[in-house]
């Protein structure tokens, strides 16, 4: 008797949880720390090389997740000029990760990179 009444709790967790935006809320830090192995994406910043930046994060996810990259200095002021997406948002549950990287060159410069991702429904 306990573990069939148990069992009746699984469908309502299962229903509740968030589903897609929470697996979209941990695959997000997973991209940038991936796209920033050996300082790989504060060097892609540096050089404003958001083509290969959009490239590469489009690699990273499947063709059903819409995303937006937005980069930042450390006075949150936007710092690269086009969109790096893939388009325009097709959801309002937008999973968010915010990832602090620090350019490799001379003069050193924080980056704060802002992906932002979605479900195609």
């Amino acid at each position: 008797m306990l573990l069939l009444s148990s069992l009746t709790f699984i469908p309502l967790a299962q229903r509740n949880s968030g589903g897609a935006t929470d697996v979209l809320s941990s695959t997000a830090p997973n991209v940038l720390i991936s796209l920033d192995s050996n300082g790989h994406l504060a060097n892609l910043v540096d050089a404003g090389n958001w083509s290969v930046i959009q490239s590469c994060v489009q690699s990273f996810l499947p063709l059903t997740v819409w995303f937006n990259l937005t980069v930042f200095d450390q006075n949150m002021v936007r710092v690269n000029d086009v969109p790096i997406c893939s388009g325009g948002a097709v959801s309002d549950k937008i999973a968010s990760a915010d990832y602090v990287c620090a350019s490799a060159s001379g003069n050193y410069v924080v980056y704060i990179i802002r992906l932002q991702l979605a479900a195609v429904d």
